[in-house]
């Protein structure tokens, strides 16, 4: 059935095409990002070699009780007319977490530092999931329009603690902690990151229909205008991934775990320490296998631009909003200013809330008559590492095509 359902998608590919009696357009888009709320890219790069004192201080002072890490990766080719009608093909991959200030102070400072004291390290939490899809775009009115996505899941891995409590003795001679862990994973870490180079492939059908997950969202855009400007109010990823029933689920609970360890710094500990406690964990854990459905994290968009006469440093701006639900502790908001130039465009904004932390993106865009090109990134502080959390960059790619027939002279 799956197959059947795969080909008939496949098949609105001959329509875009047919159906583009004047103008069709294949795209190419590609963009990866990695964030997080705690870490500037000064602090990292000073990390990598010792780290002294007032640079473990510089660290603790940008955590937060509640610190956020997110990896956003996707490709996507889409073929589309001027009738809106549209078929695309994308690859996805998410990854996102929250963990507490304190674990991060004492990988830094050890356990003996703080003698007879106790944590509670919660939260701490993430999710990973990786799944291709085929997405049917049509036009609903002229400003309504909608998509449909047959999703294929390729890997999803989650995990949270409930309870993460961490002792340390009188005199630092040993640790203690308390732990609820619960876990999903549809396949093992350890295949993940041995095969992290296929995370950014798109897949071909034959390892779509064979995926570990099926799902389906839908989305909605509408597009209006409102005070002399224009604005799209969007919905999308309203969906699910169904896991099947090899999919594994875990809970982990103990108390009192006694561990000797007596360290200043947590980057003394020899790498045989963390696989002999990572055994003594799964020696706790009791597995069972069942199907699991994923809900996936809606996005909702808010864009309004408007343009602006008679200034000769920018022609328009724009103001958007981006949410997504049970993903971002509050929404993204950012605001755009537009400077064109011929057949060139560049903006310069900036953001604040999701995931990263507050500041500035820029896009660049050139446009002709067969074809447009965009650059961007939301992580625009490069002259200013202090003010960087992280790294993002993309490309898009548009080619555009004219199918207009050629009427034939009169004789």
């Amino acid at each position: 059935m799956m197959k059947n359902i795969a080909l008939t998608f496949s098949l609105f590919l001959l329509p875009l095409i047919s159906l583009a009696q004047d103008k069709y357009s294949v795209e190419l888009n590609s963009d990866i990002g990695l964030y997080n709320t705690a870490l500037d890219a000064q602090t990292l790069l000073n990390s990598f070699d010792y780290i002294d004192d007032d640079q473990k201080q510089a660290i603790l002072r940008n955590m937060d009780d509640e610190n956020y890490f997110y990896v956003d990766i996707n490709n996507v080719i889409k073929f589309s007319n001027k009738k809106g009608l549209s078929l695309a093909f994308g690859n996805h991959v998410t990854s996102y977490g929250i963990f507490d200030g304190e674990i991060v102070r004492l990988a830094l400072y050890g356990n003996t530092n703080y003698s007879g004291e106790s944590f509670d390290l919660t939260p701490v939490e993430g999710k990973f999931f990786h799944y291709s899809d085929i997405t049917l775009g049509f036009k609903l009115t002229e400003q309504l329009s909608s998509s449909v996505s047959l999703i294929a899941g390729h890997q999803f891995v989650s995990g949270e603690f409930s309870k993460l409590d961490f002792s340390s003795a009188e005199y630092g001679q040993s640790i203690s902690y308390d732990m609820a862990l619960e876990g999903i994973e549809s396949v093992p870490v350890r295949y993940i990151i041995d095969n992290r180079s296929d995370l950014i492939k798109l897949k071909g059908i034959d390892e779509l229909l064979k995926s570990a997950g099926r799902g389906f969202s839908v989305g909605f855009d509408y597009q209006g205008e409102i005070y002399d400007g224009e604005y799209t109010v969007s919905v999308k990823d309203l969906g699910f991934i169904e896991w099947d029933e090899t999919t594994r689920h875990f809970d982990v609970e103990a108390d009192d775990l006694i561990v000797p360890l007596e360290v200043s710094d947590f980057s003394e500990i020899e790498s045989s320490y963390f696989t002999a406690e990572l055994d003594t964990i799964r020696d706790l854990i009791n597995p069972y296998s069942e199907s699991y459905t994923f809900v996936l994290p809606t996005r909702l968009s808010g864009v309004f631009s408007k343009d602006i006469i008679g200034n000769q440093y920018t022609d328009r701006y724009t103001l958007s909003l981006d949410h997504r639900f049970g993903m971002y502790p509050q929404p993204r908001i950012a605001a755009d200013f537009h400077k064109n130039i011929k057949n060139h465009e560049f903006v310069l904004g900036y953001h604040l809330g999701g995931l990263e932390r507050n500041g500035l993106q820029f896009k660049y865009n050139y446009k002709s008559e067969c074809i447009h090109f965009q650059l961007f990134t939301r992580q625009a502080s490069v002259f200013d590492l202090n003010s960087m959390y992280g790294i993002n960059v993309g490309v898009g790619l548009k080619f555009l095509f004219d199918k207009k027939d050629k009427e034939t002279p009169e004789k």
